[in-house]
């Protein structure tokens, strides 16, 4: 159950006031920053369409000794971390999944998410509280589709795909 940390309040859909967002229609994504996992949500189905979308690009990038230049500050830091822990043989990519949760949140918020405000905790035991992302829109389905086609137009400008 997901609170408001200040108010001790239970965070509701912002959508349609909803006290059982998980069944509601409208979760976009409920991102646990803490322990950096994604509990569910339409994003949850779709994160390996993300990962492997930034894989591929930098793979790419990796076997070719490109440096790309992203107009996003978060692709970049996820760069430059694959490219400092990551070699250009292997068939894999690592990615810093607090790095990689950040640009998944700013992306589905670019594409039209919403997240209440203020600061959301889920209180587990002692040690076990952590802090949340929850993520709503009228149609989580085409938020998740225009980021990631978001993500793919970006990681091709990087590359001179796309540009004339």
């Amino acid at each position: 159950m997901t609170i408001y940390e200040d108010s001790r309040e239970k965070v509701t859909c912002l959508i349609c006031d909803a006290d059982d967002y998980w069944n509601c229609g409208h979760l976009v994504a409920s991102f646990d920053q803490s322990f950096c996992d994604c509990y569910g949500g339409e994003a949850h189905d779709h994160l390996s369409d993300f990962s492997s979308t930034i894989e591929e690009a930098f793979l790419t990038h990796l076997r070719n000794g490109g440096e790309p230049s992203f107009n996003n500050a978060t692709i970049d830091a996820l760069w430059e971390g694959a490219r400092r822990n990551s070699e250009p043989d292997e068939d894999f990519v690592d990615l810093d999944g607090y790095i990689f949760q950040r640009l998944l949140i700013e992306l589905l918020e670019g594409a039209g998410a919403q997240q209440p405000p203020g600061s959301l905790i889920d209180p587990g035991g002692p040690g076990m509280t952590s802090s949340m992302s929850l993520l709503f829109a009228e149609e989580p389905p085409k938020v998740v589709a225009v980021a990631l086609q978001g993500l793919s137009d970006e990681l091709s400008l990087s590359s001179g795909e796309g540009l004339i």
